[in-house]
């Protein structure tokens, strides 16, 4: 089957509206699914409408799932919709940031150490300690503000 922006965005759509793509591919006015995977291995932009269509589809089995929560189960049938629950967060979390379960942690600002030592004198002048025994290192990022302190590291 030949690539088109019509068949490009009629496997987005499916996409979206939560059918995997391995059953898109099933149809049979669509390319099959190593087709798609050549495609998106050639064409950067369909394979970030892809996955962008993928995150929206989990969306769409998140609503789908919480209909399912609203609803009566019978005793028998309460395992499959607890792992169905449990595969559709699992999904969620891998395709949608927001649904993670990874935190990142980000440094803002410039670290500050502060080192200070105790030459054993005690003449009751703090300030004296203050101003000759202590050095404050700062890191700095900006290549263009490095001036040549002994005091700043990188």
């Amino acid at each position: 089957m030949k690539k088109s922006e019509n068949t490009y965005r009629r496997i987005i759509e499916q996409v979206e509206l939560g059918t995997t793509l391995t059953q898109v591919c099933r149809a049979k006015d669509m390319p099959g699914l190593t087709t798609v995977h050549s495609w998106m291995k050639q064409d950067q932009k369909f394979k970030e409408q892809l996955l962008d269509a993928r995150r929206t589809g989990a969306m769409v089995w998140l609503d789908k799932m919480q209909d399912m929560l609203d609803q009566d189960t019978e005793p028998t049938k309460v395992q499959l919709l607890r792992e169905r629950l449990h595969h559709a967060r699992w999904m969620a979390s891998k395709l949608i940031s927001i649904f993670g379960d990874k935190q990142t942690v980000e440094n803002v600002g410039d670290p500050l150490i502060k080192i200070v030592w105790d030459d054993g004198v005690n003449d009751g002048s703090s300030e004296h300690k203050q101003t000759d025994y202590a050095r404050t290192l700062k890191g700095s990022s900006n290549k263009d503000n490095k001036k040549n302190n002994s005091s700043l590291i990188n």
